[in-house]
């Protein structure tokens, strides 16, 4: 089947203040009215198809689409039974699951909020702060886990009253926990639809927190409005075939791109999601290539990071090359953060195994556009361009200094934050428009259908202890095509200095081929050769570009990632700087501790 694609058009309105308004000319098509309609119409078309599908000591457990109504149902008896409603949500607190799916669309189903929560604010907490701050805002009617014995010290810190807790397994006692196979012993009845039925487009679907980059958690209100929306959207710039759709994913479900991007979007086509239980982190990755080896995705998306490491692993791996390309259509990623190395490597690797041509697609928006808001559905030669507005959407990209911010406006935003009146007035302009934080320049001004071009994070600049401005996005991306293919992503520091650093994120599969040995991160990123290789890229870097907002005088190698759960990862899928400094704020100082003479500096 021929899928056909819209032409590559753009409305454009010029305002006399150098303010431009995008639209896209294409019609938001008829949207779903809520969550229900449409799986349940996927049920009846592709029944026997695969859902969802997850890791059980090595083998696959797969989940059909009629198996899974059937537990929705279930499921949804328990909730109305035990009272969910708007005002009483369900919070989760471990990982993607099946469970975790199943437990996700029956509240959909059912109007009941779903608050999905970062596992780390649970695991890998010492004060369990943000834990607390994101129960106090939500005030669940029901949590649930995975393992009860595993979130047990977590459970302990929340004031949990009367609360319903459910576990898939180890129940805790003395919380009287209901194992989650026993909701799908439930006979639903016959006023169930009516519940379903009652669910409208401005009913709350999700709250989804995120941190931005500073402060405790924010609750973006996500409407079954925005996600319906959102998804007629990307099926009409990029429509997709009725139950053809494989995909290996590990993107976590309290993100947007992974809860609601890929989440919703496999089921609206009938698709079958694989979940994925490795992470770009070298101890969890091969999970991934393994799965990678066994299941041929027919689109696959990831961070910057996440698609660094798996063209490392393609090089130098025939048999997942061609698992891997044997049924790809296309490459998403978010945000246009990835390095052209990273961009052009997949392309030409795809192109030498198959003999074909895989698009690398790029989408861009947040959390509080639920996420889509451009995207490229034409084909790109060069990485860089987030494409255009999507249906409905309204673009603003407004003067600020020498960039353009970039603000939009459209049925698919948020109405604003949980409980944050005053953090939902400062987040839109007079106008309406959602400040998104990003800036952007049009591909070729005189022919806007182009596309927009990613400009880095305008929050993200700073100026220097000189008052020189600096460029963060552009300079972060000059550097690390400078050391291709040996860093993958990094830090730029300087705020109130009066020399720029850098803390460099490695690409270990890379630096291991440069070395041409087997050596452990930390061997690696201390390894005397590979120093001064990088020392070398940034010298010759600094002659190319001799500013002080340009000239890199210390760097520091790192050897932990950047951190979703710690929110050094944006929803967009590339790194949030503010939060990834605040958090490695150890390693900026010694930057410009002239005092001590610490060896991990390489100083240029």
């Amino acid at each position: 089947m021929k899928l056909s694609f819209p032409p590559q058009e753009l409305d454009v309105e010029k305002r006399e203040d150098g303010t431009l308004i995008l639209r896209s000319p294409i019609k938001l098509e008829e949207f779903e009215i809520n969550i229900c309609n449409k799986f349940k119409k996927t049920c009846e078309q592709v029944p026997e198809n695969i859902w969802l599908a997850e890791r059980n000591n090595g083998e696959w457990i797969k989940l059909s689409y009629k198996k899974a109504l059937k537990n929705i149902n279930s499921i949804s008896q328990y909730i109305i039974d035990n009272g969910l409603n708007q005002k009483k949500p369900i919070m989760i607190l471990s990982g993607n699951s099946i469970n975790h799916g199943l437990l996700n669309v029956a509240g959909l189903f059912c109007g009941v909020p779903v608050a999905p929560i970062s596992v780390a604010y649970s695991l890998m907490s010492s004060d369990y702060a943000k834990l607390k701050h994101c129960f106090e805002l939500v005030d669940p009617g029901l949590i649930f886990v995975e393992d009860g014995v595993m979130f047990e010290k977590a459970l302990e810190n929340l004031p949990l009253g009367n609360i319903k807790i459910v576990c898939t397994k180890n129940p805790v006692l003395k919380y009287n926990m209901e194992l989650f196979k026993n909701l799908l012993c439930i006979a639903p009845n016959n006023e169930i639809e009516k519940t379903y039925n009652a669910v409208t487009p401005d009913h709350i679907a999700k709250y989804l927190f995120t941190s931005g980059s500073t402060g405790m958690p924010k609750g973006v209100i996500n409407t079954q409005k925005m996600l319906c929306v959102n998804m007629q959207q990307g099926q009409q710039v990029r429509p997709q075939e009725l139950g053809k759709n494989i995909i290996v994913d590990w993107l976590p479900w309290n993100h947007t791109m992974g809860g609601n991007h890929s989440f919703n979007g496999i089921f609206w086509n009938g698709g079958t999601m694989y979940i994925d239980y490795g992470k770009p982190i070298p101890s969890l990755f091969l999970n991934t290539i393994n799965n990678l080896k066994e299941i041929s995705p027919t689109f696959y998306g990831s961070v910057p990071a996440g698609l660094a490491m798996l063209l490392q692993a393609l090089k130098s791996d025939k048999d997942l090359c061609k698992s891997f390309f044997k049924n790809l259509s296309f490459i998403a990623y978010g945000g246009a953060s990835l390095p052209p190395e990273i961009w052009y490597g997949i392309r030409d690797l795809a192109k030498s195994t198959t003999g074909n041509d895989i698009d690398l697609v790029c989408g861009w928006g947040a959390t509080e556009t639920a996420p889509l808001a451009t995207s490229t559905y034409f084909k790109l030669d060069k990485p860089g361009n987030i494409g255009l507005p999507v249906p409905g959407m309204e673009v603003k990209m407004v003067p600020a200094g020498n960039k353009m911010e970039l603000r939009v406006k459209g049925p698919n935003v948020t109405p604003g934050y949980l409980k944050r009146d005053d953090l939902t007035k400062k987040a839109f302009d007079e106008e309406g428009f959602y400040i998104i934080g990003d800036a952007g320049r049009l591909v070729d001004a005189n022919d806007p259908s182009r596309g927009i071009d990613f400009d880095g994070r305008v929050v993200e600049n700073f100026k220097m202890l000189t008052g020189t401005w600096v460029d963060v996005g552009s300079l972060r991306l000059a550097i690390v095509n400078s050391c291709a293919p040996l860093l993958q992503d990094g830090l730029v520091t300087g705020h109130d200095k009066n020399y720029l650093g850098f803390l460099a994120w490695p690409n270990i599969e890379a630096c291991k081929k440069f070395l041409g040995k087997e050596l452990e991160t930390k061997e690696i990123i201390n390894h005397p050769v590979l120093r001064e290789e990088i020392k070398k890229n940034i010298v010759l870097h600094n002659k190319n570009f001799p500013g002080s907002s340009t000239k890199i005088k210390k760097l520091i190698i790192m050897h932990i990632p950047p951190s979703f759960d710690n929110n050094e990862i944006t929803d967009k899928g590339y790194v949030n700087q503010s939060s990834a400094l605040a958090a490695r704020d150890n390693l900026v100082n010694k930057l410009y501790d002239n005092l001590s003479d610490y060896k991990e500096i390489i100083v240029i």
